[in-house]
C-alpha cells in the first residue's frame, strides 16, 4: 500500500458535509484513491474495510498533522473525523458479535409454566362472566322507534304547554301519605279518563279539569293528555296566548 503526502486543495463541500479531508492518497489492493472517496465507499458499503489496511492512512495523516496542520485547522479536523469513523466501523467488523440461540418453544413453555397458576382464577372467572353473559337477551336497537318520532303541535310551545301545566297545578291540594303497598296508577287507564273527558270543541284546562283533585293527580293527567297529543288522539292549539285542548275530529265522531 503507497500513501502520498497530503496536496493542499481549494475549500470545498466535500463527503462529510463540511471541508474536504486533506489529499491523502490511498492504494492497496481494495481501493485506489483519495480518504474522502474512501469514507464515501465505506459508509455507502461499496468495499469490504478489513482488505483496507487503516494503520498506514493513520500514519500519513500523522506525518501531515506535523507538516501543514498548523496552516489548515479546518482540514486536519475533517479528516481527524474520517479516521474516527473508519476506526469505529473496522472495529465493529473485527469484533465478534455474541450468538444468541433462539429458545426453543419447549423451553419457553418451561419458563411460563410455573406462573400460569396465578392466572387460573382470572380465567375461570371470565369463562363464568362468558356464560352469564351468554344466558342474557339483547334486544337489538331499532331506529326507528314510533316513541321517538316528533309530533306537532302547531304554534304550541313546550313552553306553552308548561305554562298551562303549572296554572292548573296551582289550583291542585297537596297529596295525602299513602302506604307504598298500593297498585301503581296506569298511565293507559289514565289515558281512556282523559280522553273520555276531552270536549269535542277546543277549551283551556281550567274549563276541562274541574272539582278537586291532588298534585299527583294533576302529573298524571298532564302525562296522558301529552301521550294522547303524541298519538294523534287528541289536538291542541294556541287561542290568544291560551292553551287549549279538544279531541280529535275522529274521535269526537266515534
Amino acid at each position: 500500500m503507497a500513501v502520498a503526502l497530503p496536496r493542499r486543495r481549494d475549500d470545498q463541500i466535500g463527503p462529510l458535509g463540511v471541508l474536504d479531508p486533506p489529499d491523502i492518497q490511498i492504494e492497496c489492493a481494495a481501493f485506489t484513491g483519495s480518504l474522502g472517496m474512501l469514507f464515501v465507499c465505506v459508509r455507502e458499503r461499496k468495499i469490504d474495510l478489513l482488505d483496507v489496511p487503516l494503520a498506514p492512512i493513520c500514519e500519513a495523516y500523522f506525518q501531515y498533522v506535523i507538516g501543514s496542520a498548523a496552516d489548515d485547522l479546518e482540514s486536519s479536523a475533517v479528516a481527524l473525523t474520517a479516521l474516527a469513523y473508519l476506526l469505529e466501523r473496522k472495529a465493529w467488523v473485527l469484533i465478534p458479535a455474541p450468538e444468541v440461540d433462539e429458545p426453543e418453544a419447549d423451553d419457553l413453555f418451561d419458563q411460563v409454566e410455573p406462573y400460569v397458576h396465578e392466572f387460573v382464577p382470572i380465567i375461570e372467572d371470565l369463562l363464568t362472566r362468558r356464560e352469564e353473559r351468554e344466558s342474557l337477551f339483547f334486544r337489538a336497537a331499532d331506529p326507528v322507534l314510533p316513541y321517538e318520532v316528533p309530533f306537532d303541535t302547531g304554534d304550541v310551545t313546550p313552553n306553552d304547554l308548561a305554562r298551562a301545566f303549572e296554572r292548573i297545578l296551582s289550583r291542585a291540594k297537596p297529596d295525602t301519605v299513602e302506604p307504598l303497598s298500593r297498585p301503581r296508577r296506569s298511565l293507559s287507564d289514565q289515558m281512556i279518563l282523559v280522553l273520555k273527558a276531552l270536549p269535542s270543541e277546543f277549551q283551556s284546562l281550567e274549563e276541562i279539569v274541574v272539582g278537586e283533585f291532588t298534585r299527583s293527580e294533576v302529573v298524571w293527567w298532564f302525562l296522558a293528555l301529552l301521550e294522547l297529543i303524541r298519538l294523534g288522539q287528541a289536538s291542541v292549539r294556541l287561542e290568544e296566548g291560551e292553551v287549549q285542548f279538544a279531541k280529535k275530529a275522529q274521535e269526537a265522531a266515534s
